[in-house]
């Protein structure tokens, strides 16, 4: 029974570490970010500027309904940031410094995002949901699989190459990370 009751009260720590309600300020998203179940936060936060994007607005940014466009950088707008991060199985994710509301991602709201492929884009999605696939920072390129981000297209929308032949490569530059 006293190893029993150990497991317990050891179970019950963890829980409350991490589901803890977060103190203010940028530890706050830090600790919330680091809450992600089986996701271990990366120490940098970056924004990430596509090389031969739209000029002037070369930085990557997510819309309120969670699409990459090119944008003006902006390094202290948390919707420019992202931080290099690791799930539990090991693979390379990027998590969304942004936060997003219910009138454009109701799925998103209260959750912390990553970036993920859908099969066609590569967008804003809940860490958590199963069947994502994750899209990383590889060599300079942002990458899911074979899929590859290719640039951008006449509305500044970010385009992904499925077949990974045709890839374009971003900067990054490290940041403070902003408040989501």
């Amino acid at each position: 029974m006293k190893g029993f009751t150990h497991i317990l009260v050891v179970s019950f720590v963890a829980f409350r570490s991490v589901f803890a309600i977060p103190a203010k300020g940028n530890k706050a998203a830090n600790a919330a970010a680091s809450a992600v179940a089986g996701i271990t936060r990366g120490a940098s936060t970056i924004v990430m500027k596509e090389v031969g994007g739209v000029p002037g607005n070369e930085c990557l940014t997510f819309r309120n309904n969670g699409e990459i466009v090119d944008a003006a950088c902006v390094n202290t707008s948390a919707d420019r940031q992202v931080t290099p991060s690791t799930s539990a199985s090991g693979a390379d994710v990027l998590l969304v410094q942004r936060s997003f509301d219910a009138g454009f991602r109701p799925d998103l709201v209260g959750k912390q995002a990553c970036v993920g492929f859908n099969g066609t884009d590569f967008k804003a999605v809940d860490c958590n949901a199963s069947g994502t696939q994750f899209v990383s920072l590889v060599g300079g390129q942002l990458k899911s699989g074979t899929a590859c981000q290719s640039g951008h297209d006449s509305a500044a929308q970010l385009t992904v190459d499925s077949s990974g032949s045709k890839c374009v490569g971003v900067t990054i530059t490290t940041v403070t990370p902003a408040a989501p």
